[in-house]
């Protein structure tokens, strides 16, 4: 591994995060309506507390108006956000529209390859809220102690696409879609695998990957996960964080993947945490009335 790319990495995951705050149109603090935009998100263990929760997510102004990331700006070249805090060991990495990882994985054959990505919630004139997520997500890991294979790849999701918009309680409608995924499989391969359909998931079982959270009793063992992947179908499938919100009825999208993790100790599985990422995900919501 590069450690002058990774910390090239870092200093932009830092600046992406500081995003959540970026200047724009003030952000919706009534009641509604009002729409969010994730980039990404995640609820992994953490060492300084039982759970670590993050969203990268962006809000509709209270105004006509856009926030968020919106080609061809700078900013929708790519992205970065590592999972979990960067000083206890950061094991998973999430990357948007990138060419590379930070391990120098590259999106895998037959993915297409965006010149931007989008990640924006908007207002519009008539004060119907909507959020959008058009982006590609590299997914990569650290190795596990005694892994030295080169592809750190476990998942790719191609040509994600979704929308929520709010314009009556009577009229929500939220949606996700996706070209391609690749995924981790048993043998350690990364492989072709098809999108999973409305009210489906992908599930895949005792796949090689590092613990997002490695103790000094787990490092020396092997670590495994199953893994799922399905469509975003409600608010609660979402990431909780203080930086969005419900309201009275509301419309989702976006893509959840479950990450069960265990270890193998003298042969036998001892499982550990369940992680939570979500990649594109979108929410809108209007009062009742």
């Amino acid at each position: 591994m590069d450690a002058s790319r990774f910390g090239g990495w870092a200093a932009l995951g830092a600046s992406a995060a500081l995003l959540l705050g970026a200047a724009g149109p003030a952000l919706a603090t009534t009641e509604g309506p009002v729409a969010y935009a994730f980039t990404g998100a995640y609820h992994v263990p953490a060492f300084e507390a039982e759970q670590e929760r993050f969203a990268e997510v962006f809000g509709s102004p209270e105004q006509r108006g856009v926030n968020g990331v919106v080609p061809p700006s700078a900013e929708s070249a790519e992205d970065f956000l590592p999972v979990g805090p960067m000083s206890t060991g950061t094991a998973w990495f999430i990357h948007v529209n990138a060419d590379a990882g930070v391990f120098g994985d590259t999106p895998p054959s037959g993915a297409t390859a965006d010149a931007h990505f989008e990640s924006s919630a908007a207002m519009r004139g008539d004060g119907t809220p909507s959020a959008t997520v058009s982006a590609d997500y590299l997914l990569e890991a650290q190795n596990a102690l005694g892994d030295s294979a080169e592809d750190h790849r476990w998942l790719y999701l191609d040509d994600v696409r979704s929308e929520a918009e709010c314009r009556s309680p009577q009229r929500v409608s939220a949606s996700t879609a996706a070209s391609g995924m690749w995924v981790r499989q048993p043998d350690r391969g990364l492989a072709a695998v098809p999108v999973p359909a409305a009210g489906e998931s992908y599930e895949v079982r005792d796949v090689p990957l590092r613990l997002p959270r490695t103790t000094m009793e787990h490092q020396n063992l092997p670590q495994y996960a199953d893994i799922s992947v399905r469509r975003v179908t409600d608010a609660a499938d979402l990431v909780p964080t203080d930086q969005w919100r419900t309201g009275d009825v509301n419309a989702t999208s976006g893509w959840r993947v479950e990450v069960a993790s265990y270890v193998l100790v003298d042969g036998v599985r001892t499982d550990l945490d369940t992680s939570v990422l979500i990649l594109g995900g979108t929410t809108c919501s209007v009062p009742a009335s």
